[in-house]
């Protein structure tokens, strides 16, 4: 077993060296201060990779419990192992599939939800989720702004069309029906809170 520091030092690594998407430096302490205040006990992840964000919450919340969900099997395979490396395993519960096949069948009550899977499908999988959300639930997207074009007026080119307006769709959802804020740094990072 190794330290749980190191395990994340060698997932960013690992994340830096093979281009695979972590919830960026500048955006961590804002993820995790917005948690902080809950001290989580059960956490939902959807779009795990190499289970660098799942590592960090347990790191941070020792008494809490992740449900991970990640649909490629070989990142699912790398963040299994390296919640074994750490030590965690028995805190980390992750499931290798598509989210939409997954949460039908979770029945836990969450405090924290992180999206961070296929961004198109965050508004669908809020949905899914809301019956899960524990009172005063925070419910954290990232890149929502996805490359600045969520919120550009400049016409946005074919191919991402659809990414855009569903996450507008989103956006407006949890202004709508949860306390919500968008920071702005990196790819946007949107923290919404239960009402």
């Amino acid at each position: 077993m190794k330290d749980i520091k190191i395990v994340l030092q060698e997932l960013e690594n690992e994340a830096l060296r093979d281009n695979i998407p972590i919830i960026r430096a500048e955006e961590r302490e804002r993820f995790i201060s917005a948690i902080k205040t809950l001290n989580p006990r059960r956490i939902l992840e959807i779009g795990t990779a190499i289970g660098y964000s799942s590592l960090l919450l347990l790191s941070k919340f020792p008494s809490a419990v992740i449900d991970t969900v990640e649909l490629n099997k070989t990142r699912y395979v790398r963040a299994r192992r390296a919640a074994c490396e750490a030590g965690v395993a028995s805190r980390w519960n992750g499931y290798c599939g598509d989210a939409s096949d997954i949460l039908p069948i979770l029945s836990n009550s969450y405090d924290v939800v992180f999206l961070d899977g296929p961004k198109g499908q965050y508004l669908r999988q809020l949905k899914m989720i809301e019956p899960l959300l524990a009172t005063q639930a925070i419910v954290i997207a990232d890149n929502v702004l996805f490359r600045g074009l969520v919120t550009s007026d400049k016409p946005i080119a074919h191919k991402y069309r659809t990414i855009v307006m569903r996450l507008r769709e989103y956006i407006n959802y949890v202004k709508t029906y949860y306390d919500t804020v968008i920071e702005e740094s990196g790819d946007g990072l949107c923290i919404s809170r239960k009402k």
